[in-house]
């Protein structure tokens, strides 16, 4: 029973409108639930699950699709998801899902993102940054950086420069599992048409005299 709750959970969040999405029963065969969309919703569940696979997929979309996959690798299954009575929808390989081996590399880089969390009594101290999406990277760095950067908690974007530590899982997904933050610097996070008008202000311009400053950019870039 627990296990099935924590199935439907996860497609709960697939079909994204919990209000008019129900569960209505469980019917005879390998644990097949039954599950209703209204009417109303349907064509927006429909148009949310046909993102599952594409670039355009938000996180959660895709976090919820990985998660039954692991879960179904776990119980060593697979599943569908389809119309009463009519095709497939979604095919969840499960244990039938090709997995690479796991990879781990180390190579400086950096992230970008808002300062959410700072602290620890160590030398070494915790950093949490939130990225795009919602993405939570948990770095360390030492503690003048981390004064520093406790005075941006939850104000302006930064930009963190360091060692990372990246581990490819066998569902070759890349995932952050260590970041030593060595420098930063404070992202401007003014709107692109103010930056815009600051450039074209800027005095002996050329490109407000030119005609087709975009068909002149090309020909700088060679297209």
């Amino acid at each position: 029973m627990a296990k099935l709750a924590k199935y439907l959970a996860k497609l709960s969040v697939m079909f994204g409108d919990e209000n008019q999405v129900h569960f209505m029963k469980v019917r005879k065969g390998s644990a097949i639930p039954e599950i209703a969309v209204e009417y109303e919703a349907a064509p927006k569940v429909e148009a949310r699950l046909r993102l599952v696979g594409t670039l355009d997929a938000p996180p959660d979309l895709v976090k919820a699709n990985q998660e039954i996959n692991r879960m179904l690798r776990e119980d060593n299954a697979s599943g569908t998801l389809k119309i009463k009575g009519g095709s497939v929808v979604l095919s969840f390989p499960g244990k039938k899902t090709p997995l690479a081996e796991e990879v781990i590399i180390h190579e400086q880089g950096d992230l970008d993102g808002i300062v959410i969390r700072v602290g620890g009594k160590d030398d070494s101290v915790p950093v949490w940054i939130e990225g795009e999406g919602k993405a939570i990277y948990k770095c360390q760095t030492n503690r003048d950086i981390a004064r520093q950067l406790a005075a941006h908690l939850f104000d302006k974007p930064v930009r963190v420069a360091g060692n990372g530590k990246w581990c490819r899982t066998p569902e070759r997904k890349w995932e952050l599992e260590q970041f030593d933050i060595k420098s930063f610097e404070v992202l401007d996070d003014a709107p692109l048409e103010q930056l815009i008008n600051e450039l074209r202000a800027i005095e002996g311009n050329p490109w407000n005299e030119m005609d087709d400053p975009q068909a002149e950019l090309r020909k700088l870039r060679g297209d």
